[in-house]
């Protein structure tokens, strides 16, 4: 939040130095130009530092697991593709409407599978 603060206080310094670079003709101009981007910057900046609300919280997912801990790996076919313990997911896309995370023990493979639940 410091760091947001500090910013914009930049930011205004920036538009304040460049309302001075204008010439004497729009130097009233610029003035007035630059005391409105500060202001809109102001109401801005309560907007913009104040602390976000924290996102919620993912639930723990299901208390089941796949009926198979471990099952043949598609790239290495040795049965050592692993259930890796609590991630289980609901799926859309699965038929049992879950799918957890699995690591092959050999080969290092590691995908998400459709999880066959007991």
């Amino acid at each position: 939040m410091a760091d947001t603060t500090s910013r914009l206080d930049a930011i205004k310094e920036g538009i304040r130095k460049l309302a001075n670079l204008a010439g004497v003709e729009q130097a009233e101009a610029a003035r007035q130009l630059a005391a409105k981007l500060s202001a809109d910057v102001d109401a801005l900046a309560p907007e913009i530092t104040a602390q976000p609300p924290a996102p919620p919280r993912p639930g723990k997912g299901p208390a089941i697991t796949p009926l198979h801990g471990e099952i043949r790996c598609p790239v290495c076919a040795l049965r050592s593709f692993t259930y890796q313990k609590g991630t289980m997911r609901e799926s859309a896309d699965a038929i049992t409407g879950f799918e957890a995370f699995y690591h092959c023990l050999s080969c290092g493979h590691q995908a998400w599978h459709e999880a066959a639940l007991d």
